[in-house]
């Protein structure tokens, strides 16, 4: 992937003048260079920048409109949501020369199809907004993540979350979208159908689905939603170590199929962090353990609770003779998940955490993890490592955390190092070093090294065909 070009000063005049006398686009929706900008600067992995401008639309005919401008005046545009990803795919370079497109005001709820199971929402809409409005249709998007993402963000992330295991990533979940070209009329590419059968020809949609916006800005999007859950067992496990996750993973879903929904390991050493930091929680066990692992069964239909409860106390009686768990408790949802949810924000609080969303075969997870802490403990003794994540679909969220005392001894050199030894250690394992939140800047020289060079031409031969001027994104694809 590469950099753009530098903007000169004439071109970012004009498109800001343009952009003055657009229909649909007040004053108050463009920010100049400065002070304004700063909220739209960085996200919640640090990662920052300076823009040249953020200009805010409010509707689909805004951003079409702005798109004109942008190729007319060979401006590149950052598009971003709620800056909830962790690769800085959508915070501008410290050029001061992208101008960044928040879609924030875009969170306009259009429709809702309770019989069609559907609902179209515009790319600003947050996570958790949606799911509020859909309660009371007793549906949900089933993407389950800790942060609050937009819905445009989690479509150019292709999110998974914690119960991918069930329900599938965003892909899986996505019937339509509209989305704004980067071409000289802006345009507006509407594939809102909300049909889920739909053989046409190929599949435009997928093509805006995991690539950061780099084949042009979505705007609106079509989800399949899913009944609420009526049913419904949480347990937190305590394990002998990681080797046993695998075992019991296979046990649960041997006895439950497709009424698991979540699989989650937390590392010892990620619990005890979340817990001095949040005081209010409480660890479910007297003991500690090698690991731990929170479980849930589910289901739409309502009146199973008794008969999950028998199951799941019947197979932990099982993993319990077989020494594959050593302790277990059931619980409320909200009494177990905060205890994962919270770990992020736990680990910030100590220091600069360094974030790797990787990915495996199931079978390989754990050993990678294994070795990934002791070379870590050997080459870098100062550093805690932290790992939580989706064990049951093959995701870990790796967190190295750098204590702030010791942040003078941890340059730029010495953790792109480190960040490059890790990666490697992913790549030898067979997995993947963006298991959700795809390239950005902070993962291009992975995707240069580890990317097949036919997969690399043919991407960027798309992005090409998609966006000639190179008007999107932080990189191009090469």
């Amino acid at each position: 992937m590469q950099s753009a070009a530098i903007m000169p000063a004439s071109a970012l005049d004009g498109f800001l003048a343009e952009l003055a006398g657009l229909d649909g686009l007040a004053a108050a929706d463009i920010l100049p260079a400065g002070s304004a900008c700063a909220p739209y600067e960085s996200d919640i992995a640090n990662c920052s920048g300076k823009a040249a401008a953020v200009i805010l639309p409010r509707d689909t005919a805004a951003v079409s409109g702005i798109m004109r401008a942008a190729v007319r005046h060979g401006i590149r545009l950052i598009a971003q949501g709620n800056r909830s990803g962790l690769v800085g795919a959508a915070i501008a370079d410290g050029s001061g020369t992208q101008v960044i497109i928040s879609l924030s005001r875009m969170r306009q709820i259009r429709s809702i199809d309770s019989a069609n199971r559907s609902v179209i929402a515009e790319a600003g809409v947050l996570l958790s907004e949606l799911n509020r409005q859909l309660e009371s249709h007793s549906l949900h998007f089933p993407i389950d993540i800790g942060s609050d993402p937009a819905i445009g963000g989690l479509i150019g992330a292709n999110a998974g979350g914690s119960r991918l295991l069930r329900h599938g990533d965003v892909r899986h979940n996505l019937l339509g979208i509209e989305a704004v070209l980067a071409d000289a009329d802006g345009t507006v590419v509407e594939l809102l159908a909300p049909l889920r059968k739909n053989n046409t020809g190929v599949d435009l949609k997928q093509l805006f689905v995991g690539t950061g916006g780099a084949f042009g800005i979505v705007t609106a999007a079509t989800l399949d939603l899913k009944r609420l859950d009526q049913s419904n067992q949480t347990m937190f496990l305590a394990l002998p170590g990681h080797a046993a996750a695998l075992d019991v993973l296979l046990a649960f879903e041997q006895t439950f199929g497709d009424l698991l929904c979540a699989f989650e390991v937390i590392s010892a050493a990620a619990l005890d962090i979340t817990l001095r930091n949040f005081p209010a929680l409480r660890h479910p066990f007297d003991a500690s353990a090698g690991c731990y692992a929170l479980v849930e069964i589910a289901s739409s239909m309502p009146g199973l609770n008794p008969l999950l409860a028998q199951h799941a106390d019947d197979l932990l009686e099982q993993l319990y003779g077989r020494e594959q768990i050593a302790n277990a408790a059931f619980g409320r949802a909200e009494s177990f998940w905060p205890l994962r949810d919270n770990l992020p924000l736990a680990i910030a609080k100590e220091g600069l955490p360094l974030s790797f969303d990787v990915a495996f075969p199931r079978s390989r997870l754990a050993a990678f993890r294994d070795e990934a802490a002791q070379w870590l403990q050997h080459q870098h003794p100062l550093l805690q490592l932290y790992d939580f994540g989706h064990f049951a679909d093959g995701g870990c969220h790796l967190i190295v955390l750098l204590p702030h005392d010791q942040a003078e001894r941890y340059g730029i050199a010495r953790i792109v190092a480190l960040r490059s030894a890790i990666y490697q250690l992913v790549c030898e394992h067979g997995g993947s070093f963006s298991a959700e939140h795809g390239i950005g800047p902070l993962n291009a020289p992975y995707y240069r090294k580890y990317t097949a060079p036919k997969v690399k031409q043919i991407s960027a031969a798309l992005q090409h065909l998609m966006d000639p001027q190179a008007v999107l994104g932080r990189y191009r694809y090469s």
